[in-house]
């Protein structure tokens, strides 16, 4: 093995370990913010002109483009899965042509108001096109799927370890469900394309 493949190696089962700690961590971050909008969690600091859960919003879009990452040196997880689970193309692709839409206007939205900011309201607007472009209902159930197309595959994960508490057939109705639902959101020939590019 040369030495570059040696790190490759290396580099992929400490990248899977990365994502699902982060992958946690926008589960956290979305258990907070539902459970805020839910009224289950009340924030001790709860100000009308400038509710918690905007900010948990936020954070939790911008930490969504932090999994989906399009860049040689970024956490994707699309990349990641197929690396991983290469017979779950057809999920992984449905889920992905959801995300694709708005991944780039999601990036600038990270850039410029999620977490690194911006030094003036046109330069700040950039981000904010991201709504303006794409309804929020169709990111949060792109979000959503992405969700479940995660906890589906670690479950996938876990059973071929032999220590998963789901079935081979729930694992694969549950996968086969996230498929089904993505696909809803898009047209057939989009994810076909995505399948067909990978």
């Amino acid at each position: 093995m040369v030495r570059g493949e040696e790190q490759m190696a290396t580099q992929k089962p400490e990248e899977m370990g990365i994502f699902a700690e982060r992958y946690m961590n926008f589960l956290n971050l979305w258990t907070i913010y539902n459970d805020m909008l839910s009224g289950r969690y009340v924030p001790s600091l709860n100000d009308d002109e400038w509710p918690p859960h905007i900010t948990t919003m936020l954070m939790l879009y911008g930490y969504f483009y932090s999994l989906i990452e399009d860049s040689e040196d970024g956490l994707n997880g699309f990349r990641i899965w197929r690396e991983q689970f290469p017979s779950e193309e057809a999920a992984i692709a449905a889920v992905e042509a959801q995300v694709i839409p708005f991944r780039d206007r999601l990036r600038i939205f990270r850039n410029r108001v999620g977490f690194h900011g911006s030094r003036t309201r046109a330069h700040e607007s950039a981000g904010l096109d991201l709504f303006a472009q794409h309804s929020g209902t169709d990111i949060w159930n792109a979000m959503k799927n992405f969700k479940s197309l995660a906890a589906a595959l670690f479950a996938h994960d876990l059973l071929e370890q032999g220590i998963g508490k789901h079935t081979k057939e729930q694992v694969r109705n549950w996968l086969d469900s996230v498929a089904k639902c993505a696909r809803q959101n898009v047209p057939v020939s989009t994810v076909a394309a995505i399948a067909g590019t990978t």
